[in-house]
């Protein structure tokens, strides 16, 4: 009975509730229809439902209002906008609309920095009567344009260090003026030599719109470091996307008073001048002993390079072989090359002789060569049952803007092959072409018997390369057609290489089709069966950033190859072929700085014609890099390829079985000075059995330029086993130029206490002083002199750091003896420290508000000039000789719509006190008119 009662209970609740809610829904239903039909008349309408705009951009807009009323509309227009929006004109405008008229009221506002992109902004309109009752409302919807901008630059340009310096502090400044939030990575780079864990070189951060921040790198100073010449910090800022917003320099360098001229251009990380001597296989029957150099000698008139690569082997039935080495000589307009020489074109080219080039002045190379078919120069190969031919060419290239037209002919002896050949060759390159890089070649053959002259073979080979970009498509094609008998490494060829790929903003799309047929023929007679092989490959598919910074693949295959090299006896088939359907599968994270994992994937489903049956396959390659591990592992099942399937047939193995692992540690100690690497590998083959080897290698700088090294590798396959031991020393040679004048440059520094200009009786010589040479730090020892030995005849320019009030102007001297001495007397001068300032309102013009480069000049009362510049932030700063000086801007890099104050202060300068004086720059305001526009819309009411 309870539940009974309960339960209706709960039925009348249930109805008192929906009578009241549909009550309710009537009144108010009721209410709003008849205030639409009293004012039904009355009308508010934007000129623009919805605006797309940008940042710091200043909209207009028109509302109109319409009175069909038969009496006055008298009442308030009220305009509300978010607050990251600024309403320019009038937020409340009384209206008082005759009957049939219009009012159109102009509304202006100005969309600023802070308004964010992504989100709909409203502009509200409403209509109330003169008891601020609300007669109608609407609205206009704004949508910003999404801005990416994001800046970076370092607050110091250099850094100089000193005994007292323990760590290098570079602070650099991010900030996002965007309207979007950013995700960025930081990339800091020292050079090699001080790179190490304690570095970071990676920072990624995220910014929202309208925020800056400072990053402070932070790198504890080394002995390296004081003893270099100074080095470049670079730091470099990336999108999320991997797009650059920003890059900037910091040149780091000790100051010392007496230095050596080095050229820039000549590091010692890009010295190739080095010489090494090893011997390997020690304590065997193959040991050998190796002699390996290489360099260049800069000469007055052009460049003397050189190549050195020499082995001996410890028993004598061995050769000895000296292959790789040559020595030539270069200018702007020739050079010539002798010894081994090796040139890839139609044909091969390797052997023993010299080849010459001369530039024309009309943008054209001519180079002529001869060789011998003997690699090694000082004997015989290894293969000298055959005499070794020879070979000769010419060539011409002419060179315009955007197009590049050879022509060459090749002439070859090669008893090997049973051949003499020649070869007429065209290209025409066009690297400009509607946005392509376009490259055709077209070359006839000739190729006569070696042993009978009689027998000759005509042939013809052409080709097309086109490469580029249009528009976000990406274009690569590679086709090429040779008939059977044209000499060289494509003989017979007919080959179509095509791939499209559609460039989207995170993913890739791309179709690609291969298919290479080879039927060479040759008059060799070792070679009983001519090759006859095709490949054919067809694929499409998709690659893109899942996760923020996961880069995958996936791709759908077909391949198909045929080849007629296999005759196995038991098998009718003249040509055996191989096809699959696959999907290609790859991911490739960089999980943190130095760490990393990529994973590739191949399998499907695959016929042969050694097996009526189809067959699944498999493989897959895994690299996985942490810290100093780096571990790189392959499995596969099945065949790939006929050779792969020849094996299996001949082995009766219906699914081959391939498995590796390959760990491997380097790690360097003592600040780099000790590098070591280890690694161990285990491979099993099904067909083979097991195999493993070991491997290590220790590297030791004794002296700077000087390093001793010793590896070993161990061998295991099928029970046969083998070591390898090597040992040897490499010398890094200095950086030579020969014929090259140059001097030795003092500069003395002192403070000219009677301001006479002359180091006299009463003069304080200047020590410990900063000097800058041609941006090179040098510190003034206690004579308060620097040197600058073997620097090249030239100008330099010196500039005198300000220190302690004791200040000198810029100075250039032209070095053009061995000696050159040169005295700067220090001035006493004050400072003068400002600021530019930009002075604006809401009316204003808007205009590009960079400061950086804005002239500065300060004349004193003998009208003499100097200048500055101001910072990124207007600051500007001066050292002058003490006394009155008017200032002035430099109106050249200022925007028409900018004036400077009037009546800038003048300012006295003492030694003592500095001066700080702020200039501002006011931004000329706009011409902005509110109007009311009344139009007699009369209408009769019908």
């Amino acid at each position: 009975m309870s539940e009974l009662l309960c339960g209706i209970n709960k039925l009348v609740n249930s109805f008192v509730f929906r009578f009241s809610f549909a009550l309710l829904y009537c009144i108010i239903s009721s209410s709003i229809t008849n205030a639409q039909s009293s004012d039904s008349l009355i009308f508010i309408d934007p000129s623009k439902k919805l605006i797309k705009a940008s940042n710091e951009e200043l909209i207009d807009l028109t509302l109109k209002v319409l009175n069909r009323k038969k009496t006055p509309l008298i009442g308030l227009v009220s305009i509300n906008l978010e607050s990251s929006m600024n309403l320019i004109s009038k937020n409340k405008i009384a209206v008082n609309v005759q009957p049939g008229d219009s009012l159109f009221i102009p509304v202006k506002v100005f969309i600023t920095k802070k308004t964010r992109s992504g989100i709909d902004h409203l502009i509200r309109f409403n209509l109330s009567d003169i008891e601020n009752n609300l007669l109608l409302a609407t609205e206009t919807k704004v949508q910003v344009s999404v801005k990416r901008n994001v800046d970076m630059y370092s607050l110091l340009s250099s850094i100089l260090l000193d005994v007292t310096s323990d760590s290098i502090r570079i602070p650099i400044r991010i900030s996002n003026s965007g309207n979007t939030t950013q995700r960025i990575t930081l990339i800091n780079r020292f050079p090699a030599l001080f790179q190490n864990q304690d570095f970071h070189s990676t920072l990624e951060l995220v910014l929202p719109p309208s925020v800056d921040t400072v990053i402070t790198i932070i790198k504890p100073v080394t002995k390296k470091m004081f003893a270099s010449e100074g080095f470049d910090v670079t730091f470099t800022g990336l999108y999320s996307n991997g797009d650059v917003f920003g890059m900037a320099y910091v040149r780091v360098q000790s100051g010392r008073s007496d230095r050596a001229y080095r050229d820039p251009l000549q590091t010692d990380a890009y010295n190739v001048n080095s010489i090494s001597i090893s011997s390997q296989g020690m304590f065997s029957n193959n040991q050998s002993f190796l002699l390996y150099g290489q360099g260049n000698l800069e000469l007055k008139s052009g460049e003397l390079g050189y190549s050195l690569d020499y082995t001996k082997w410890q028993d004598s039935y061995s050769p000895s072989m000296m292959r790789n080495t040559w020595i030539s000589y270069e200018t702007n307009n020739m050079g010539i090359t002798a010894g081994n020489i090796n040139r890839n074109m139609d044909i091969n080219l390797n052997g023993r002789g010299a080849n010459l080039f001369i530039n024309n002045k009309n943008n054209g190379t001519y180079e002529v060569g001869y060789l011998d078919g003997n690699s090694n120069l000082i004997g015989q190969d290894f293969y000298s049952f055959m005499p070794s031919g020879s070979a000769a060419w010419a060539r011409y290239t002419h060179r315009k803007e955007n197009e590049e037209f050879a022509t060459s002919v090749i002439y070859e002896i090669n008893p090997l092959m049973n051949a003499n050949s020649v070869i007429f060759g065209n290209t025409i390159t066009l690297t400009k072409f509607k946005g392509l890089r376009l490259q055709a070649n077209l070359s006839a053959g000739n190729t006569s018997q070696y042993d009978s002259l009689s027998v000759v073979k005509s042939s013809l080979a052409s080709g097309l390369n086109i490469s580029g970009t249009i528009k976000k498509i990406a274009i690569s094609i590679s086709n090429h057609f040779s008939t059977s008998y044209f000499p060289g490494m494509r003989r017979g060829a007919l080959s179509f290489n095509e791939r499209i790929t559609w460039l989207r903003k995170r993913s890739n799309v791309w179709a690609g089709f291969d298919y290479n047929y080879y039927a060479p023929k040759t008059f060799n007679t070792f070679q009983f069966n001519m090759p006859r092989l095709s490949t054919m490959r067809a694929e499409v598919g998709v690659s893109g950033t899942i996760f923020k910074k996961m880069v995958t693949s996936v791709s759908p295959l077909f391949f198909k190859e045929t080849n007629n090299a296999f005759q196995l006896s038991g098998l009718s088939n003249v040509v055996h072929t191989l096809s699959y359907w696959n999907i290609n599968a790859s991911i490739n994270y960089p999980i943190a700085n130095n760490h990393y994992l990529s994973i590739n994937t191949e399998s499907g489903y695959y016929t042969t014609s050694f097996d009526a049956q189809t067959r699944f396959h498999f493989r897959s390659n895994l690299n996985y890099k942490k810290g100093i591990l780096n571990l790189s592992s392959s499995l596969q099942f099945g065949t790939f390829y006929i050779g792969e399937a020849v094996n299996s047939f001949l082995r009766s193995q219906e699914s081959p079985r391939l498995f590796s692992v390959i760990p491997t540690i380097r790690k360097s100690f003592f600040s780099n000075k000790v590098r070591t690497e280890a690694g161990l590998a285990f491979m099993n083959n099904s067909s083979f059995g097991n195999s493993n080897f070991l491997t290590g290698k220790v590297e030791y700088d004794v002296l700077p330029k000087t390093s001793f090294y010793s590896s070993i590798n161990h061998n295991r396959f099928n029970g046969y086993q083998f070591s390898l031991l090597e040992i040897g020393l490499t010398q890094k040679l200095s950086l030579p130029k020969a014929g090259a004048v140059s001097g030795n440059l003092e500069v003395m520094v002192y403070r000219d206490m009677n301001q006479n200009n002359i180091f006299d009786q009463g003069d304080i010589k200047a020590d410990n002083h900063l000097i800058y040479i041609n941006n090179l730090a040098f510190i003034s020892n206690s004579s308060g002199s620097v040197v600058y030995k073997k620097l090249p005849l030239d100008s330099y320019r010196i500039s005198i750091h300000n220190n302690k009030g004791w200040h000198a102007p810029d100075q250039y001297v032209k070095l053009d003896k061995e000696k050159h001495r040169l005295e700067i007397p220090l001035k006493r001068t004050g400072s003068l420290k400002g600021v530019l300032a930009y002075s604006f309102n809401e009316f204003s013009y808007e205009i590009n508000k960079n400061l950086q480069g804005i002239g500065v000049v300060a004349t004193d009362e003998n009208n003499v000039s100097y200048m500055t510049k101001a910072d990124l932030d207007g600051q500007i700063v001066f050292y002058l000789p003490v006394g009155k000086y008017k200032l002035a801007v430099d109106g050249a890099n200022l925007p028409p719509e900018v004036e400077v104050e009037k009546n800038i202060p003048v300012v006295i300068l003492d030694a003592d006190k500095p001066q700080n004086i702020t200039i501002n720059l006011k931004i000329k305001p706009r011409k902005i008119e509110t109007k009311k526009f009344m139009s007699p819309n009369k209408f009769s009411d019908k």
